[in-house]
Formats: structure tokens, sequence, C-alpha cells
């Protein structure tokens, strides 16, 4: 009795994890799946320039860039939200109804990965950067009104 218990056991297992397999073996491991800011599009973009070129990034990226600047990575992560809604705030604000703003237009420090080393170290930066990214993902879209 126990082995064909332990047959029926193994056999729904099987049926239940067969499509999962199945769909793992068709489509693979997507990355374009995974929630973060490089994923997301508000339709709002800031015209940055870098070393002499111009790019175009969503608000939500750049404000994850500029808030080392308003908030050390020394600030806990109520401050770290609250701070992103007030740059968002002021961002949109100054948009009005455009879609794109110069970032001459903006008087935040952008902090690319090597300037934020430069001032921060190595270790804060691959520390608190997932902080900034979340602090920013947890209040996306959210301004003060």
């Amino acid at each position: 009795m126990g082995e064909k218990l332990t047959i029926i056991i193994a056999m729904i297992a099987i049926m239940v994890m067969m499509p999962y397999f199945i769909t793992m073996a068709i489509n693979g491991k997507r990355e374009n799946d995974k929630a973060g800011i490089d994923n997301v599009n508000t339709g709002r973009e800031v015209l940055i320039s870098i070393n002499g070129k111009n790019e175009l990034i969503d608000v939500e990226k750049y404000i994850v860039r500029v808030l080392p600047g308003i908030a050390g990575p020394e600030n806990n992560e109520e401050m770290l939200a609250a701070q992103a809604v007030a740059i968002r705030t002021e961002i949109y604000y100054k948009m009005g109804t455009e879609t794109v703003i110069r970032e001459d237009n903006l008087t935040y420090e952008f902090f690319t990965k090597e300037k934020y080393i430069e001032k921060w170290g190595k270790k804060s930066y691959s520390k608190d950067m997932p902080r900034y990214e979340k602090a920013v993902m947890s209040t996306i879209g959210k301004i003060i009104e």
C-alpha cells in the first residue's frame, strides 16, 4: 500500500510540474521579464549629455541617478522614497504637458557610475544603488499634488 501511495504522489507531482517544464523549455528564462528600473517606460524622458553624447532616459531612471546628490547613502529608505517623490514632482511640474525636458532645465547633479564611485566608493555603489532604485520603483509615478 505504501509503495502505491508513493507512486501516486510522484505521478501527481509530475503532472503538476509538467506544464512548467514545458513552458521553460519553449520560452527559456527571459531577462526582460524582470522588473527593474531599466525596464521602466513612463513616456516622460530627460535629455542628458554624457561625455558629449546626448541620450534620452526615462524620468524614473534619471531620478535614480540624481537622488544620491539630494539624499546620500546614509539616509534611510523612507527618506530616499520621499526625496524621489519630491524630485519627480518638480520634474513633472517643469515639464508641464511636454514629454521631454532637457537636463539643463533642471538643477540636479547626475551621478554616472564613475562619478558615484569617485564620491562614495565602489563598495557603496554596489550596496546603495539598489536602495536608490528600490526607492524610485516603490514610488513610481507618484507626485505631490
